[in-house]
């Protein structure tokens, strides 16, 4: 098993294809966007270890991370990615408009 997600929602909306971190095997890939105010999301998504990391910079000085285990499907709503994981009843939500914004839902 691993975490399930669209290659092509993610492309469509980081605007880019992901980068490898380590052999393309090993399941590790780093989305990245930056928005129009400098504000980059990062986000890398560990398949085979159900792992995902999201984190908001400002001229490559991170202000928040997140690190969710037990991760089992990401999946584009419109302009939203939700994350869902397994232990869980919250869903974290992260919205692509002009500002990128998170929320957590039950």
């Amino acid at each position: 098993m691993f975490t399930k997600f669209d290659e092509y929602e993610l492309l469509e909306l980081f605007e880019s294809e992901p980068s490898f971190i380590g052999p393309e095997e090993a399941g590790l890939y780093m989305y990245s966007k930056l928005n129009r105010n400098g504000i980059q999301l990062i986000l890398i998504v560990s398949v085979y270890e159900y792992k995902c990391t999201i984190v908001f910079a400002i001229n490559e000085v991170e202000f928040f991370e997140a690190k969710l285990k037990n991760v089992e499907y990401l999946r584009r709503e419109g302009d939203c990615l939700r994350i869902h994981r397994t232990d869980s009843a919250n869903d974290y939500l992260i919205y692509f408009f002009h500002n990128f914004y998170m929320k957590i839902e039950n």
